[in-house]
């Protein structure tokens, strides 16, 4: 008789049964993930000066796969304007910056302590190192009076499909501006969800 199962040892669940000569079959059911061990944060109110980079960043684990789910952004400037923000994949760590943490928290109080790290760089930019540029969206700011913000989200594995994954310590995801200056006034906040397993 067909059953949900754990058959792949991962928290993936799907539609087992038997074929006949003993055989069994596996069907995916849709990534939703809800077994698996999920962390989030919220950087707020960053307000970079300067060219910006990567301004918030998360590293990998040397004892778990970190798989990056969503990220979600806001922001406000003096004047209504628009800014492209992007998320980059990213070996070989930082140099030079000022790096401060950001609060992890877990999605369930059962679920371990996170492994990853999560840091932003608004007070002092660092240099990165090699990356490719992985996603992006353009971000309207408003007047933080204005009433009326703009919350793009970037999803991952919404359809089944591989999320950005990060592998050892000296592999990370950064969220930045590709060199942009912010504008008068401007503010970014920044949402991250994540796996470990």
């Amino acid at each position: 008789m067909p059953a949900f199962a754990d058959t792949l040892g991962n928290g993936a669940r799907g539609l087992r049964g038997d074929l006949p000569g003993g055989q069994t079959y596996f069907i995916p059911s849709a990534d939703n993930e809800p077994e698996r061990n999920t962390y989030r944060a919220f950087a707020y109110d960053l307000a970079p000066t300067g060219a910006v980079n990567d301004l918030v960043v998360l590293s990998g684990s040397a004892t778990r796969l970190i798989r990056l789910k969503s990220v979600i952004l806001s922001g406000a400037a003096t004047t209504a304007t628009n800014i492209g923000v992007y998320v980059f994949k990213r070996t070989g760590g930082y140099t030079g910056g000022t790096p401060t943490a950001i609060t992890r928290t877990a999605a369930d109080t059962t679920d371990p302590t996170s492994t990853a790290s999560l840091f932003h760089y608004a007070t002092a930019g660092a240099t990165a190192g090699a990356g490719t540029m992985l996603d992006g969206c353009r971000l309207n700011l408003a007047p933080a009076a204005n009433g009326s913000i703009d919350r793009p989200m970037l999803q991952y594995t919404w359809q089944n499909d591989k999320a950005p994954n990060l592998r050892g310590t000296t592999q990370y995801l950064a969220v930045g501006l590709n060199g942009v200056t912010m504008p008068a006034g401007g503010r970014l906040d920044v949402s991250l969800t994540w796996t470990e397993e």
